[in-house]
């Protein structure tokens, strides 16, 4: 993907304002008709457009809607203690803007509205750091379901259509991205729609959206063939009986490594080894990798005899689970007897980390805590070393990569610091 500009939208997708305006709606449609009934799929409908747009579709009439405007301002402002920034976020902003990506706004909101603060501001104070750019919908003559907002983005930074993702929760955001020729997130964290959206991608988790832009190119088809290859001989070998057919099958296996090898330069042997390990029906290999930080906030990382820093973790073995494989890594390689208490992530390692293997594997995330005393490190057969990394401290120039990167780690301590993580399962 070539995506360098990434935009936000504002309510429900970086700012959970939804309830404050659901409930001072309903609040003074209740109390100036009380015979009527709307519900809240009614609301949800229109909920991210201009608020007189939409109260002309909720049926209020045209002469009250000034003076139902000014009452349901009111009662939002009464709520305004209950709007925040979605969990999450401003880790999001933080890598996005560190990582080069342009960043912006297209909201519904007004750039002179009625509201102040976080409820009205098309740039609240705690993403300005991040965010300059905001088009509004008084910034263009028909905002959004139309494409006018994007557009005008467009005419203010000279981007292409291809070079923009645009993330929101409403289909009235895809609607404004598809006339656009944008492609466009749904922000699942925050969206309150009923029907189901077909869009580039969903994200139930704003660190989702780094999964996405980090996702590495798809296998070459060589690859492709020849895992598809390998598979289909691992399998046959699992389920046939005839001695012939096992020969044909292990050839099978023995083709597909030999492709890998002639393509990747690396040894026939090696290629074997890593291939030839499995039986039974092929399944991809588990790998858990436990997060487990101090009181400071600070992650703890492992140094392995090549020097390189890694989460503890490894291989999940046959006779263990996923959480009892991590408890088992973090006393092998750290020296600390630990629990999990939270499901981070389950995500497909291909896809994020490198070089790629020539088999399929899931990386499983989980954050532990330390249920005994801390003795001093003892170096061992895997590791020499363990520490407590902040966050702004990482060693990015050692890491290691190929189990752990630093969107990776990023994503451990956004899951540490919420208090309502929702799991990342790709």
């Amino acid at each position: 993907m070539s995506y360098k500009h990434i935009l936000f939208d504002i309510d429900g997708t970086l700012y959970d304002t939804y309830f404050a305006n659901q409930d001072a709606f309903f609040a003074e449609f209740s109390r100036r008709y009380p015979q009527r009934k709307l519900l809240p799929s009614d609301f949800d409908a229109v909920f991210g457009l201009p608020g007189m747009k939409s109260l002309q579709l909720l049926g209020i009439p045209e002469d009250e809607q000034i003076d139902f405007m000014q009452a349901w301002i009111k009662g939002c402002i009464e709520r305004a203690s209950t709007v925040k920034l979605f969990d999450g976020i401003i880790a999001l902003l933080q890598y996005l803007h560190s990582a080069g990506y342009t960043l912006g706004i297209i909201t519904s909101r007004q750039r002179y509205g009625m509201l102040e603060g976080t409820l009205g501001d098309c740039l609240p104070y705690e993403v300005r750091p991040y965010i300059k750019l905001a088009v509004c919908a008084d910034d263009v003559d028909k905002p959004k379901p139309a494409p006018d907002s994007l557009k005008r983005y467009m005419e203010l930074t000279g981007a292409k259509p291809y070079e923009i993702l645009y993330v929101g929760d409403t289909a009235t955001d895809l609607a404004c991205a598809d006339a656009a020729g944008v492609d466009f997130a749904l922000a699942v964290w925050g969206s309150h729609e009923r029907k189901m959206l077909k869009c580039a991608h969903y994200l139930k988790n704003p660190l989702d959206l780094i999964n996405v832009l980090t996702a590495v190119p798809p296998d070459a088809q060589w690859l492709r063939w020849a895992r598809e290859i390998q598979a289909i001989g691992q399998i046959g070998l699992a389920y046939c009986h005839d001695v012939y057919d096992k020969e044909r099958f292990t050839r099978l296996r023995e083709i597909s490594a030999e492709i890998m090898s002639v393509q990747s330069h690396a040894p026939l042997a090696a290629v074997k080894e890593s291939l030839l390990f499995d039986s039974g029906y092929i399944t991809p290999k588990v790998d858990t990798r436990a997060a487990i930080f101090n009181g400071k906030g600070e992650i703890l990382l492992v140094q392995e005899r090549s020097g390189l820093w890694n989460l503890p973790g490894g291989w999940c073995e046959e006779n263990l689970s996923a959480a009892k494989s991590a408890v088992k890594e973090v006393r092998e390689e750290a020296g600390l007897d630990s629990e999990v208490v939270k499901f981070i992530a389950l995500i497909d390692r291909n896809a994020h980390n490198r070089p790629k293997l020539p088999f399929g594997a899931l990386k499983v995330f989980v954050e532990c805590r330390i249920t005994g005393s801390v003795a001093p490190f003892v170096p061992n057969s895997e590791t020499i070393d363990r520490k407590w990394f902040a966050k702004d401290a990482l060693p990015l120039d050692k890491l290691r990569l190929d189990t752990n990167t630093y969107e990776q780690l990023l994503m451990c301590f956004v899951a540490h610091e919420s208090t309502q993580w929702t799991t990342i399962l790709e």
